[in-house]
């Protein structure tokens, strides 16, 4: 497969991948995921770092990192429990309760301001969310409004509440702050 040079073949080309400028990326990558794409990334432009990126031919496509854990981890639970009936149990207050409060943690710091966050913990943390929702997703399944679930995803919800008017106030503080006139 060497070229007459004696070279190897870019993986480009061999793949039959397209090259683009790099002009061409940086447009791609200013202009964000838009209508189509925000539905892997739900990140505006200025949260782009919170997602995965690659390039589908000359478009860069972002896919959420804490959503790439999530769904699969949700899918694989949610089937695996479908297939192998568990009884509801003590354990359950493990995976309903305490699987999810990593990525709460994480997801509320970054949202506060208070810690960037790496994908690879967004990731991780996704993970322990997803095979907590598939939990979730089986007993409603089984047994709907059961009344673990209603409570897990009451707090959950709570907390999302919480960390979003904290986020809220926080933004208008520094949005005053930032535009208080100088004396």
């Amino acid at each position: 497969m060497a070229q007459a040079d004696g070279r190897l073949p870019r993986l480009e080309a061999v793949l039959g991948v397209v090259v683009v400028s790099e002009q061409a990326r940086e447009r791609a990558l200013r202009r964000g995921p838009g209508f189509w794409g925000f539905w892997l990334a739900h990140h505006g432009p200025g949260e782009l770092e919170r997602c995965y990126r690659f390039f589908a031919g000359r478009r860069p496509v972002w896919i959420c990192a804490r959503c790439l854990g999530v769904y699969p981890a949700l899918l694989a639970t949610l089937g695996l429990l479908l297939a192998v009936e568990i009884q509801p149990g003590v354990f359950d207050m493990v995976w309903l309760f305490v699987l999810p409060i990593p990525a709460v943690v994480d997801w509320g710091a970054a949202r506060l301001g208070w810690s960037a966050g790496t994908n690879a913990r967004r990731t991780i943390t996704g993970v322990l969310l997803g095979i907590s929702l598939g939990r979730t997703a089986e007993l409603n399944m089984r047994d709907p409004m059961q009344a673990m679930v209603v409570w897990q995803l009451a707090i959950l919800l709570g907390v999302v509440v919480a960390v979003e008017i904290g986020a809220f106030w926080k933004r208008k503080r520094e949005f005053v702050e930032r535009n208080r006139p100088v004396a």
